[in-house]
Parts: structure tokens; C-alpha cells; sequence
């Protein structure tokens, strides 16, 4: 006990130091620019499972790591091996500005709910539950809300001060027929919402599975707008630095690929991606998009086995141009490291 008590102890000791000196200093393959932030990922390198989808569920722990995936450093320490207790977190979301993480985790009842933690892991707490659980948290610019999607169906998005307080549904309204019959403009589930940097709107995907679109929302629930319409599904949207792009997957030329578009919908989207050209497109699963803080980069985690309902997932970075697409995690199958979420950070390596 008191060896794991020490490991423990420096481990969140060299966390510390690492995000106050930063990994700055890391640089990236084809990136001029050092400030490259850091990335949190959702993994079960460490408490690996036998079948590749945590069963029992209780082998996901979200780490932080450099943007070249060295330096991985674990930040939660639910994850078991089989047959023992335990319990995932995952899910993860930089503030920009409070210094704090935001995750979904299932330890209290075993239905996932909004925690959040320090940028060293420490204070882990639970922030706001709902009935049925939720999942997927996203920050607001200011750090003062964030938003998040519940998990009973129909699944809706929600906005809620960061103290847990003024729980609001954004979407639920949207699902109810109009005054003369018209067909509601959101069906199925709402999900996977990303708040935009300028703090106004928050992107989310809505439909049936195989038949999503990707729909912004102001923030304050009005002004609905769909910025997709192609067959097939939309999914994930992510907003640049900026805000003036989205980032998001997509399969509406077979195989899902990463596409950009403009943050109004009003372009034609262009794939960055390519995978299905590959030998085994059948493996292929590419998702998850998130942006360097510069808007140079982007990571997103692409499924390179076929062991288990979740597969064999690893972290890719890549140009804004989708040009130097590099692999920089190595989970053993079948492992799986993916939902990457990359920090906001000014020079000097604080959070913003």
C-alpha cells in the first residue's frame, strides 16, 4: 500500500510540474509554432480488457499528454482489470479559462454524470447528474457554464453553471410538432455538443443513427439552425480556434472521414481524410475531431482493428489541410486510446 500511495503521489507530483513548466517545449512534426498545448484522452492502457469494451465496464481512465503523445500521465484512477471493482471516466473538456477539466463518469451509481477535476487530477467532484445519466461535457469560453448531453433517450442537450446551478435543456422544444402539424425540426437524439469559442452558439448532432445532421443553437436555446444536409451521417462537430470552421465526421462517401466546413453551414464540406483508400477500409473508423489551439493541427482517433464493439482505437494528429496525418498512440490490442480533446493554452502555458 504505502508503494502505490508514493506512485500515486508522484505521479500527480510530475503532473503538476509538467503543466506548470508546460511541454511547451515538446515540439510537433511539421509545426513551427510551440504552442501546442496538451491533449486529454480517454483510455484503458493500463487496465487493458479482454475483449476491447470494458467488460465489466470499469477499464477507462482519462490521461493527459503532450502533443506528440509522449508524457502520458493518468489523471483518474477508476479503471480495473477484469473482475475487479472499479469504474470509467472519460469523455474529457479543457476550460479555458478555470483551470478545470470536465468528464463524465460512472462512479456514483454507475450511471455516468458531469464531474470535474483539476488540471493535476486532484478535487475530483461531481458537478451536475440528471436522470439517466450524461455525458460529453464541452466548456463554455468563459469557463463559467458548459454544456452536455443527457443519456436517457431522447437524449437533449443541456447548458449548466459550472457550480452545478440553472440546469437548462436546450433542445427539448424543438422535438414537439408546430402549432399547425409541421414536423418538429429536431428528431431522434441531440448529442456530442462542442460550445464555439466566441461563446454564442453550440453545435451538436441530432438524429437517428445513420441519419444524423449536425445543428447549431444560440447559446441562450433560440435560433436553430441546420448546417448539414447531406445523406448518410454528420457527426461530432468541432469548432476552430476561431470559430469561423467546423470540424466534424462524416460517411457520406461511404466509410466515415474527417470533413471541414464553414461555422454557418454555407460551404461545400472538404475531407481532410482519406482511410478508405487504404487495404482494410472495413477497420477504418475515423471520428472524434479536435483542434490545436493555434488551428494549425487537428487530432482525432481512428479505429485501426476490428476486436470488440469499440475496436481498436488510436490518436492521430494531422494539418489543418489534412496532410501529415501521424499516429502518436500505440495502446496494445485491443486497448484502445481515443476521444482526444485538445487544451486551449497561451504562450506562457496557462489556460484561456
Amino acid at each position: 500500500m504505502k508503494t502505490l500511495k508514493n506512485r500515486h503521489t508522484r505521479v500527480l507530483l510530475s503532473t503538476v510540474v509538467l503543466l506548470t513548466v508546460g511541454w511547451l517545449a515538446v515540439p510537433h512534426a511539421g509545426q513551427e509554432d510551440a504552442n501546442d498545448g496538451f491533449i486529454l484522452l480517454t483510455t484503458d492502457r493500463d487496465n487493458p480488457s479482454n475483449d476491447g469494451i470494458c467488460n465489466p465496464p470499469q477499464c477507462e481512465d482519462i490521461y493527459v499528454m503532450a502533443p506528440d503523445g509522449s508524457n502520458p500521465t493518468r489523471l483518474t484512477h477508476g479503471g480495473a482489470p477484469i473482475g475487479s471493482a472499479g469504474y470509467n471516466s472519460g469523455g474529457a473538456d479543457w476550460s479555458h479559462s478555470k483551470k478545470l477539466i470536465a468528464f463524465q463518469s460512472n462512479r456514483v451509481g454507475g450511471i455516468p454524470q458531469i464531474f470535474t477535476m483539476n488540471l493535476d487530477g486532484t478535487e475530483q467532484q461531481l458537478m451536475v447528474s440528471v436522470p439517466g445519466g450524461a455525458a460529453f461535457p464541452s466548456f463554455s469560453q468563459t469557463g463559467n457554464e458548459l454544456c452536455f448531453h443527457s443519456q436517457a433517450s431522447p437524449r437533449d442537450i443541456y447548458v449548466v453553471n459550472v457550480h452545478g446551478t440553472g440546469l437548462t435543456n436546450l433542445t427539448e422544444s424543438y422535438r414537439k410538432p408546430g402549432p399547425l402539424g409541421e414536423p418538429p425540426p429536431l428528431t431522434g437524439d441531440s448529442t456530442r455538443c462542442d460550445w464555439s469559442p466566441k461563446g454564442n452558439a453550440i453545435a451538436f448532432m441530432n438524429g437517428a443513427i445513420g441519419n444524423q445532421e449536425i445543428f447549431a443553437i444560440d447559446a441562450d436555446g433560440t435560433g436553430l439552425r441546420r448546417l448539414t444536409t447531406a445523406s448518410g451521417s454528420d457527426a461530432n462537430p468541432a469548432f476552430s480556434p476561431k470559430g469561423d470552421l467546423i470540424a466534424f465526421e462524416s460517411n457520406r462517401d461511404g466509410t466515415p472521414e474527417i470533413y471541414v466546413m464553414k461555422a454557418d453551414g454555407s460551404d461545400v464540406p472538404e475531407r481532410l481524410t482519406n482511410f478508405t483508400a487504404e487495404p482494410t477500409p472495413n477497420n477504418v473508423n475515423v471520428t472524434k475531431p479536435t483542434w490545436s489551439p493555434t488551428g494549425d493541427l487537428l487530432a482525432f482517433h481512428r479505429r485501426v482493428g476490428a476486436q470488440g464493439a469499440r475496436g481498436h482505437l488510436q490518436v492521430y494528429t494531422m494539418n489543418a489541410d489534412g496532410t501529415n496525418v501521424t499516429q502518436i498512440t500505440f495502446t496494445p490490442s485491443p486497448g484502445f486510446s481515443g476521444f482526444p480533446s485538445w487544451g486551449k493554452w497561451s504562450a506562457d502555458g496557462v489556460p484561456r
